[in-house]
């Protein structure tokens, strides 16, 4: 035992202590030790040794979870680098979309800002207008008021007249006679001369007031028109036209088609025509009329405007160009979601046009994103089938059709076609759906399981990473491949586009899910210990759906992209469909009999209504001509004929006609007797109506001779006397005053009013009588006392054919003063013109002598203008 110790007085207790030590170790006996000790260290010996081992084995353990761990993380720092790039990406469409919606906005307040200055602008202008017209009205009134007093003093001095012409007749004697005479006429010539100056005055100022009306009215419908331009400037509630004219013409037409309509539509005896017109409303309810119907907003304003107006030749690069043309396609998606789905319809529509020509302009140059051209187009196939009922019963393959193993041909799920990677797309021929027999090659999913090898099996152990984890995974190398060959697979593939446009993408990515995972096994194992096998699954399906639908969108020249072809082509069989299903309806229609008048009316309105159609979808294929033109040598869209239906609506026009003038023939014969000269004109017009039969087909003819034989027998059966007209002069006065009460018999009475500038206007009240006869009824006298109303019986305008002035006045003592006051002039022919204008007026407010004024103006017996 040697000892080292430090004798230094520090160390003092140390050195003690192992000086002690030593002694006891000298005085220590070495031995060898009993086995039992042995046994013991040496059994401690192994257990350390194998301590020792297990933690050898759990640090190796270790390092390969940390391996894991640190495989797993690089996975995760790879998935947060994308979602980085994502979120970046969408950040700045975000920030663009912000920027053009703020814009937008601007543009939007400008605008607003303009309409309301112009909406003051013109309530301005229109009260201006109002004070004006309210000028005019009381300049008017003044001019009537100065017309009145001049009448009145032109009617004193006629009376004065008239008493002074008497009054000298009575006291002229036979010496001085012809003394008597010239003063007479002296003076009659002065007073002559005075009441010719009154009435020029009264014809100028009649002239001036005239002039002001029509000033007025000009004026008036200035406005109307305004108003009518600046409806849709008008922020406010609209103010209304003060014109007296009521709406303009083309309305007024509309509203009288319309009426007319209603009144041929009224409930009859023919169902199928009611059933037919319902089969033409449903079957061309979807189609527009021009641009009437388009509605246009600011929205859709903007983009058809930045459409219209991109120009790549103003951008430096392609990739500007590309930028661009992507962010316009982008604010038309993002505006149609904006919209909502009630008015996704109306924007697309009004920016239709614009679209399909910014994507023909740009394909071409190949710098659109052709994901984005694949949305738009699939939003506006999908509109078009919602309005269109020809094409919901279209069927599509499945998608098992679209998709097949490397080298193995069909797929499991579809090896029950006719051939293996050929099969015909079937249709259902009676619901006139697609007819087409198109041969569809299948997409060939080129991916297989990693084989085992040794040399692979101990890089990867080395590695720590698990065999069986990395047997399934997917590089994003592998995913580009098939993503590229997805998309030449879809470039141009019209069946594969008929799918995407039926199927939602959600259902039709999960189907492409469902196929994998059943015809590739090693892909189908979900297990917690492997990683991402139903991750692996949800990439192959996105990365085969994003290259399906980047290649639909793709253009191959010289034709557009594959959803561009589908969407000319159903455009052109819905309209095709429709075509056919007018002319089928217009020949069913065609080929009725119609049996009376109300039958014939439907048939002419159910013809009209057909062709009126036809002409609307006519109209829309001319304005459709850019979407029906996308797919190049394409078959143009058949219209067929309609010479038979045509000629059937000539005719039924024609045999409307006819049964209208019978049935105002049998109406005039309800009366119990007709004179002579009106049965003679019944039945020269009966038989004018038998020589217009050749206008009509042979199908209509049974029906319009047989109402002419009705009409013909109603005439000849009633009774006729003769002719009274030229016996009315001699018996006119005694007539009026023995009038019975059977020619006063009225049974409804029309109300006219008359302002002649007087206090009180003229009340009249007119009818006919039994005899078609027009009767009146009015106060006797127009000054107090009035004496009560009166009923006379109103002589034709014939009657004062051959009267004097003096005999017209007498026939009117008979009548009521206010009739006498309307008709009387200076002269007799100024008196016939005024009384047969005043006898049009009161016998057309009453119906049943229109007929009479007719046949009166016809014979040329009414002596007014018109005449």
């Amino acid at each position: 035992m040697v000892v080292n110790i430090c004798p230094n007085m520090p160390n003092m207790s140390e050195t003690l202590s192992s000086l002690n030590f030593a002694s006891r170790s000298r005085n220590a006996m070495l031995s060898l030790g009993n086995r039992d000790t042995i046994k013991k260290w040496k059994d401690v010996a192994n257990d350390a040794r194998k301590e020792l081992l297990e933690k050898e084995k759990e640090i190796s353990d270790l390092k390969l979870e940390s391996m894991e761990l640190k495989q797993d993380l690089k996975h995760a720092n790879d998935q947060c680098v994308l979602l980085f790039n994502e979120v970046q990406k969408a950040w700045k469409v975000s920030f663009t979309l912000q920027s053009d919606l703020k814009t937008e906005n601007m543009m939007l307040a400008d605008k607003h800002k303009i309409e309301k200055e112009q909406n003051v602008h013109l309530r301005n202008q229109i009260a201006q207008l109002l004070q004006v017209e309210q000028d005019q009205k009381l300049n008017i009134e003044q001019r009537d008021s100065a017309i009145q007093m001049l009448q009145a003093k032109l009617k004193s001095v006629e009376s004065q007249l008239n008493e002074a012409l008497l009054s000298k007749e009575t006291r002229s004697t036979n010496g001085s006679a012809s003394l008597s005479g010239e003063d007479t006429s002296k003076k009659s010539t002065g007073d002559d001369i005075e009441s010719t100056a009154v009435t020029k005055r009264l014809e100028d100022e009649l002239k001036k007031r005239d002039t002001l009306i029509e000033k007025l009215h000009e004026e008036n419908e200035k406005l109307f028109d305004r108003l009518t331009e600046k409806a849709s400037l008008a922020a406010s509630p609209q103010v209304s036209s003060p014109s007296p004219k009521g709406p303009p013409p083309s309305m007024s037409r509309d509203l009288g088609r319309n009426d007319n309509n209603n009144a041929k539509g009224q409930p009859g005896d023919a169902g199928a025509l009611v059933l037919a017109s319902e089969k033409t409303e449903r079957a061309v309810a979807l189609v527009k009329s021009g641009t009437d119907l388009v509605k246009t907003t600011p929205a859709g304003e903007y983009l058809t405007s930045a459409l219209n107006d991109f120009d790549p030749e103003q951008y430096d690069s392609l990739a500007a160009i590309s930028d661009g043309a992507n962010k316009l396609l982008m604010l038309v998606l993002a505006a149609v979601i904006k919209a909502g789905a009630s008015r996704e319809h109306e924007i697309l529509a009004e920016i239709r046009d614009s679209v399909f020509a910014f994507i023909r302009k740009m394909e071409p140059k190949r710098v659109m994103d052709t994901m984005l051209v694949s949305r738009v187009r699939i939003l506006y196939i999908r509109s078009l089938l919602a309005r269109s009922p020809e094409l919901q019963s279209i069927r599509v393959s499945p998608v098992e059709r679209f998709l097949e193993k490397p080298n193995s041909g069909r797929s499991r799920s579809s090896s029950r076609g006719s051939s293996p990677g050929r099969s015909p797309v079937r249709y259902d021929s009676s619901t006139r759906n697609m007819l087409i027999e198109e041969h569809i090659q299948g997409f060939k999913v080129n991916i297989k399981a990693e084989k085992k090898s040794k040399l692979s099996s101990v890089v990867l152990k080395i590695r720590g990473i698990d065999q069986e984890s990395w047997r399934h995974a997917i590089t994003g190398g592998k995913l580009r491949e098939i993503t590229e060959e997805a998309k030449g697979f879809a470039t141009g593939n019209k069946a594969l586009a008929a799918l995407f446009v039926h199927t939602p993408a959600g259902e039709l990515q999960r189907q492409i899910r469902n196929w994998l995972a059943e015809n590739f096994d090693f892909l189908a194992v979900a297990d917690d210990t492997v990683a991402g096998a139903t991750g692996q699954l949800e990439l192959l399906s996105t990365a085969i759906m994003d290259g399906w639908m980047a290649g639909l969108g793709a253009a191959q020249s010289p034709n557009t992209d594959a959803l561009g072809q589908l969407l000319s082509e159903y455009a052109r069989r819905v309209y095709t469909s429709q075509m056919q299903h007018l002319k089928d309806i217009a020949g069913t229609l065609a080929t009725e009999v119609a049996e009376d008048s109300a039958q014939v009316a439907k048939l002419r309105s159910a013809l009209e209504s057909v062709d009126h159609k036809r002409r609307k979808i006519l109209q829309q294929m001319k304005s459709d001509v850019v979407m029906l033109s996308l797919e190049n040598g394409a078959a143009p869209i058949r219209n067929p004929s309609t010479a038979a239906e045509d000629a059937r609506l000539a005719s039924l026009i024609s045999l409307d006609g006819i049964m209208k003038q019978v049935k105002d023939i049998l109406r005039q014969t309800s009366v119990n007797v007709l004179s002579k000269s009106k049965k003679k004109a019944m039945l020269v017009s009966l038989d004018e109506l038998s020589e217009q039969m050749p206008s009509l087909l042979d199908l209509d003819h049974p029906c319009a001779q047989r109402h002419i034989a009705e009409a013909r027998y109603a005439v000849e059966s009633t009774p006729e006397e003769e002719d009274k007209l030229l016996e009315y002069p001699a018996q006119g006065p005694t007539r009026e005053t023995t009038t019975t009460g059977s020619e006063t018999d009225v049974a409804q009475w029309n109300v006219l009013q008359f302002n002649t500038g007087a206090t009180t206007p003229f009340i009249i009240k007119c009818g006919a009588n039994s005899n078609s006869e027009l009767v009146i009824k009015a106060d006797a006298r127009v000054q107090e006392p009035k004496g009560g109303e009166i009923v006379r019986v109103v002589p034709k305008p014939t009657v004062l054919e051959n009267m004097a002035l003096e005999e017209m006045k007498e026939v009117f003592t008979q009548l009521p003063e206010a009739l006498s006051l309307l008709a009387l002039a200076r002269t007799a022919d100024g008196t016939r013109a005024r009384y047969s204008r005043l006898y049009r007026t009161l016998a057309m407010k009453v119906p049943a002598l229109r007929d009479l004024v007719v046949e009166l103006e016809k014979g040329g017996l009414l002596k007014d203008v018109k005449s």
